[in-house]
């Protein structure tokens, strides 16, 4: 926009003054002006439609000779007045209504029926009425006497105390003819009476006779001749009734009875019908909401207007009832108590009575291009050509400024037709104008802003929706009604504080930036008086932007972003800005009547420089993720090319010494970094230079440390006084300290300033925060946030030589932390490698080294230095192994690099190291070579690597072990390149490891794989060896028992041959040795043979143990017999020795003595079943004890009692042990079974109880 463009007055008709009448239609004074009225009237479709509905009411009443009622309905300023004064023009035939264009189509729909019609038409304007009976029927008489002033009267009044008067003022006078003379000229319109007297000779024009008159002051209310009389008194003598009986509501007949006069007085006047206008009745009915009683009263008498008890309403009534607000909503809004329910019966059978006519907000674009913006001649094309500068606005600041679910409707060709307005202004003109007075109407207003704007409005701009403020408040006390008032006066008084904030910031009202935040403000406070339209819902930056399209300028940001950047600045001056949201905040006004500053002056000493610090410490550390542990050094982990490390932080004075001495600039371990944050100001006459002439000198001292300092702008002013009342308003929050500082204020103010305090202490912390990152040289600073700003040198400077480090611009703290660590640890370790090559700060974990030595562990099982990883962990691989040079990962094999072998054997040459090489000193060789700081599991990873790689074993304290877990790998542990076994032994030991013992090993010959040989090896000798030489000397203790040959049995020999080869792996302790014993130890039998008697031998040395071989000795006795028990015995240990003889490949040992021991059991059982069948004298042989295995244990049989077998007794006890009780048990049981059944043959009808009990080794009974 340049300032060539034509000015809006050069364009269209901008007068150079506004009047409190303009745009302003009275009915109060009745129908003036017809003529002007009309041809200044915007008929749009709508409102032709309007007036159609309207004329079909008045036809419907003419036509049935009954009352109607409308509604005509629309917003405040939608021109209801205005509406009825072309309705009045309308229906009483004037000619300027016939000739207006938009008028006629509608005119000669109803001309049969409206020519020649006289309708009495009479405006009502309800504020300040007592009731509405008083309203309709006093208004009624006012119209009548400007009208008619030389016609009677209605008799509308309570006359019992006129007509008192009168009477007594007929008895004073004496005499009917002079009474005649004074009520004045006029006789009684009643019908004549044949017996009447003469009229009194009362001079010309008196037709009242004495009859008449006592007849008259007889009659009841309502009789004609009473009601002539009343209204000749009202019309002369007693005309000043009527001014006493305004606003008097009990001045009046009911309205029901009125309505019946106005309706027959008018006919007399020679009227056809009667058009009643009630104005503003909402609006009085809502003034009235306290009294409920008042308004149900009120609301039931509108039913009157179409239906009555008095049938001599002579002449249709139709009314027509201005409302801008629906009566049910009344109810809903502003009506409690027990009339609820009775009002909204009545509102709701009013509803269903009265018809509504509307007058909808959508003719406002048409009325206001006609009545506001008509343009000069020419000037509709350039209006035309300066709206295509907002056609080419983005579409959402097009959808913002036209507002489509707005109350108007308005489309895009509204839009182009109300410009350089926007309909989203219209909108909330609509809105508002249900509290502006009336003498405020929306076309006043509107021209009033064309007006302010006369002398410097071009084309091509469009008329901000914040100016409309300007407009408002221009008398704020003037410009609403009660129902806005005190909202608006509270937007007043903050609108001038914010307003002398703005002044105070910018310097100037003519300031750009000025004009641009004071329109920022006015709409939001704009929103606060109207909520409810769409427009001015959810606030954000870039609507306030649209809403107030033009006034921010900016060619390099967002016109949003800037609105909310200069909105965050307003909140942390002001709690009553809210905002909601941090990405797209959405912005409103919370106003309120309290003053909190005498609050803030109360606790004024809580601005100190300690909690100044305190407070920016706090802010800086959270921001950078630090914990402060109230310490003067401060830790955090920080992850650095994926392996992690450690940031301390000091707050401190770089200045001062006192505050942070020379020592205290470099970190308390090293391969740590170290930042030391100044605070962003000090005392008078001090500024950041000075801090950073202290790091300069520290240089030239020769300081050198991983450390940076970090200095920040000094706060401004604005910004240290914000910081100040920051503080207060924290302390005054923290522990319900408010409410003692606030004991003056109810408790529900103290409510409201504490939710004032904590929306501006939120502002604050929001403001000053963002703050914090411009004065540390992250963000971009403004002029109101830095007093003293930073030098040459920058905001970070580095104590480590030749490292230089920069800030990143619009990053976060951390961000810029972390950034700044990669810089000081790239600087002290630049051969590391990077684990983190995307950048996420992932830390590589011992579990994850763990995972590619086992992969490194594979490549090596067979010596091709290559192995397939799974897809799964084919970028973990990747990502280790590639910087540590390990080794090649593709697509999926791994493919094992000798790069570390090479540099260690090349380092341990060039140094003159050979034999065993300690870890330690492997670790010392890296970092030699320039790989420094590799975490400890990192370096363990390369030296186990370089073990595979050049196939070393490894030591701990001189003893060979594993290799170790990656985690434990440390002082101690040594690699050794050991004596190797030829690839024949090797190959040797291999088979019969596996033969002997079961064991496989790699058949790669690695030192590793010799190694692990040896250790299964000797792990497996270890466990078996202790069975192995038992089974042999069990062979030989019990050979005879067995049945077998002590010296030439092939168990026994084998037995001998495991035991020699066990005894001599133990004493072979080193791996090769071991390899090559194994692989030349030679036996007369085969290695399988050998394999499953040192594999069985801890099951049959278990076997051995336990036989019970005095079991053996019980059948060896049975075998001499010569039965069948003899022959079962003879089987058994004959079975019994074969299996004992054999090799355990051939017979297993075990299970045949099992076998040997359960057939033994049953030949002894079966001997004492021989011995029970014989009774106690026989002669078989006894039964012998039957021990269990393991035990000597006897069975004691059931002992006969004194005279059992004589007598019947029972026996006296059985014994057996427990050792034996699955052997012996059914044989005692059986026994005593017998005895019992013998018992009860003699005694059947005994009861006999069965027991049994533990005892101790002396037999005597045990718990």
């Amino acid at each position: 926009m340049t300032t060539n463009e034509p000015l809006l007055r050069d364009v269209i008709e901008i007068p150079e003054s506004v009047h409190a009448g303009d745009f302003k239609v009275e009915l109060s004074g009745g129908f003036t002006e017809t003529e002007a009225r009309v041809n200044e009237y915007v008929v749009t479709d709508q409102l032709r439609d309007a007036f159609r509905k309207a004329l079909s009411i008045v036809r419907a009443a003419m036509r049935d000779g009954s009352s109607h009622a409308a509604y005509l309905h629309g917003s405040f300023g939608s021109g209801k007045s205005h509406f009825l004064t072309v309705l009045h023009a309308v229906l009483n035939d004037d000619p300027a209504a016939r000739k207006k264009p938009g008028l006629q189509p509608m005119i000669a729909e109803h001309d049969e029926w409206l020519r020649g019609k006289k309708f009495l038409m009479v405006p009502y304007h309800l504020v300040g009425a007592a009731d509405i009976d008083s309203a309709i029927l006093g208004g009624y008489v006012n119209t009548v006497r400007k009208l008619h002033p030389d016609q009677p009267t209605p008799p509308v009044y309570r006359s019992d105390a006129m007509l008192d008067d009168a009477r007594r003022q007929r008895e004073f006078l004496g005499d009917d003819r002079r009474f005649a003379e004074w009520l004045g000229a006029g006789a009684p319109a009643v019908a004549g009476d044949p017996d009447d007297l003469e009229p009194i000779d009362a001079g010309p024009g008196s037709g009242w006779s004495s009859a008449d008159l006592d007849r008259a002051f007889a009659a009841p209310a309502g009789d004609p001749l009473r009601d002539a009389l009343v209204s000749a008194l009202l019309s002369g003598p007693m005309s000043s009734y009527i001014r006493g009986a305004a606003g008097d509501a009990d001045a009046f007949i009911p309205l029901e009875n009125g309505l019946a006069v106005l309706a027959r007085h008018a006919q007399q006047l020679g009227y056809d019908g009667l058009i009643l206008f009630l104005d503003e009745l909402i609006l009085w009915l809502q003034a009235h909401m306290s009294d409920q009683q008042f308004v149900n009263n009120q609301v039931s008498k509108l039913v009157k207007l179409i239906e009555s008890g008095e049938a001599n309403r002579v002449l249709p009534i139709v009314s027509f009832i201005s409302r801008q607000r629906d009566l049910s909503k009344l109810v809903g809004e502003d009506v409690t108590g027990a009339d609820v329910k009775n009002l909204e019966a009545q509102v709701e059978y009013l509803a269903g009575r009265f018809d509504v006519v509307n007058l909808e907000d959508r003719n406002l674009p048409a009325i206001i291009k006609e009545r506001v913006l008509k343009p000069k001649p020419e000037g509709r094309a350039a209006l035309e050509a300066a709206f295509a500068s907002i056609e080419s606005t983005s579409p959402e600041v097009k959808d913002t400024l036209l507002d489509a679910n707005g109350a108007t409707g308005a489309d895009w060709s509204d839009f182009r037709e109300v410009y350089p307005l926007s309909p989203a202004l219209l909108n909330v003109l609509v809105a508002l104008s249900g509290a502006l007075q009336r003498e405020r109407t929306g076309l006043k207003l509107l021209q009033e802003m064309l007006y302010r704007r006369r002398n410097d409005f071009r084309l091509g701009q469009l008329i901000p929706l914040g100016d409309l403020w300007d407009v408002l408040a221009d008398g704020t006390g003037e410009a609403f009604t009660d129902r806005l008032t005190r909202e608006a006066e509270a937007a007043q008084r903050f609108y001038a504080k914010a307003r002398a904030f703005l002044l105070a910031k910018y310097g100037s009202e003519t300031d750009q930036r000025f004009v641009a935040d004071d329109r920022l403000v006015k709409t939001l406070l704009l929103a606060t008086l109207a909520p409810s339209v769409p427009a001015l819902s959810r606030l954000t930056g870039k609507r306030l932007a649209a809403l107030n399209h033009g006034s921010i300028r900016s060619r390099t940001v967002q016109p949003g972003s800037v609105v909310v950047a200069r909105l965050r600045e307003l909140q942390a001056e002001f709690g009553e800005l809210r905002a909601d949201g941090d990405e797209d905040p959405v912005f409103a006004l919370h106003l309120s009547d309290l003053d909190v500053e005498p609050l803030l002056d109360a606790v004024g000493e809580q601005d100190s420089v300690g909690a100044r610090r305190i407070w920016i410490k706090k802010q800086l550390w959270a921001a950078l993720g630090v914990a402060d542990r109230g310490e003067f050094v401060c830790e955090r982990e920080v992850v650095w090319r994926g392996t992690r490390r450690t940031a301390e932080f000091v707050f401190a004075n770089v200045r001062d010494s006192h505050d942070i001495p020379d020592q205290q600039f470099g970190p308390s371990v090293d391969g740590r970094a170290r930042f030391v944050l100044d605070y962003p100001f000090d005392v008078p006459g001090e500024y950041p230079s000075d801090d950073a002439g202290r790091v300069h000198r520290l240089r030239w001292d020769g300081v050198e440390a991983s450390t940076i300092v970090w200095l920040p702008h000094f706060l401004s002013p604005q910004k240290s006084a914000q910081l100040g009342r920051l503080l207060k308003i924290q302390y005054l929050l923290e522990r319900d300290r408010l409410d003692d500082y606030a004991s003056h204020l109810s408790a529900d103010d103290r409510v409201r300033v504490r939710h004032q305090l904590q929306a501006q202490h939120d502002n604050l912390t929001s403001q000053l925060t963002a703050a914090l990152q411009q004065l540390y040289g992250i963000a971009r600073a403004d002029e109101g946030t830095i007093g003293s700003a930073v030098g040459d040198d920058g905001h970070v400077l580095s104590l480590l030589p030749g490292h230089t480090p920069r800030l990143e611009g619009g990053a976060g703290f951390e961000y810029n932390m972390l950034s700044l660590c990669d810089g000081v640890f790239d600087a002290l370790y630049p051969k590391h490698p990077n684990f983190d090559p995307t950048g996420n700060r992932k830390p590589v974990t011992t579990s994850e080294l763990r995972t590619v030595l086992g992969w490194i562990t594979k490549a090596m099982e067979d010596g091709r230095q290559r192995v397939v990883v799974d897809r799964n962990q084919l970028a973990l691989v990747k990502r280790i192994v590639h910087p540590l040079d390990l080794g090649e990962v593709s697509d999926g094999p791994l493919n094992l690099s000798t790069e570390w072998r090479r540099r260690i054997e090349q380092y341990a040459a060039q140094h003159g190291k050979t034999g065993d090489y300690p870890v330690e000193d492997i670790r010392s060789w890296i970092a030699a070579m320039g790989y420094t700081g590799l975490d400890k599991e990192v370096g363990n990873l390369i030296i186990a690597s370089y073990a595979l790689l050049s196939d070393r074993a490894w030591l701990y304290h001189g003893t060979p072990v594993d290799a170790p877990d990656l985690a434990k790998i440390g002082t101690g542990h040594v690699l050794r390149a050991q004596e190797m076994p030829t690839a024949e032994e090797f190959a040797a030991a291999r088979d019969r490891t596996a033969a002997l013992f079961g064991l496989h090993v790699s058949d790669v010959l690695f030192a590793r794989n010799v190694n692990r040989l040896a250790r299964d090896v000797h792990a497996r000798v270890g466990e078996l060896q202790a069975d192995v030489d038992g089974v042999r000397q069990s062979l030989n203790r019990h050979a005879a028992a067995l049945g077998i040959d002590a010296e030439q049995a092939p168990r026994v020999r084998t037995a001998r041959d495991a035991a020699d080869l066990l005894a001599r792996l133990t004493n072979t302790r080193e791996p090769t040795p071991l390899v090559r014993e194994l692989a030349g130890a030679r036996y007369d039998v085969s290695d399988q043979v050998l394999g499953a008697a040192i594999a069985s031998a801890p099951a049959v040395h278990k076997a051995l143990d336990a036989v019970e071989w005095s079991l053996l000795e019980s059948v060896r006795g049975f075998s001499a017999r010569g039965d069948d028990i003899g022959a079962r015995a003879q089987r058994v240990l004959t079975e019994l020795a074969e299996a004992a003889t054999a090799d355990e490949l051939v017979r297993p040992l075990a299970g045949a003595l099992g076998d040997v021991y359960q057939r033994s059991i049953a030949l002894i059982r079966d001997v004492a079943r021989e011995n029970d069948k014989d009774g106690p004298g026989g002669t078989k042989e006894p039964v012998r004890p039957v021990p269990g295995p393991g035990t000597r244990d006897e069975v004691r049989k059931p002992v006969d009692g004194p005279g059992v077998r004589g007598n019947g007794q029972p026996p006296s006890q059985g014994r057996v042990t427990a050792s034996v009780a699955e052997a012996a048990l059914a044989s005692v049981v059986g026994d005593i079974e017998a005895q019992i059944r013998a018992y009860a043959n003699l005694h059947p009808r005994a009861r006999v109880e069965i027991t049994w009990h533990v005892v101790d080794d002396s037999g005597e009974a045990g718990r």
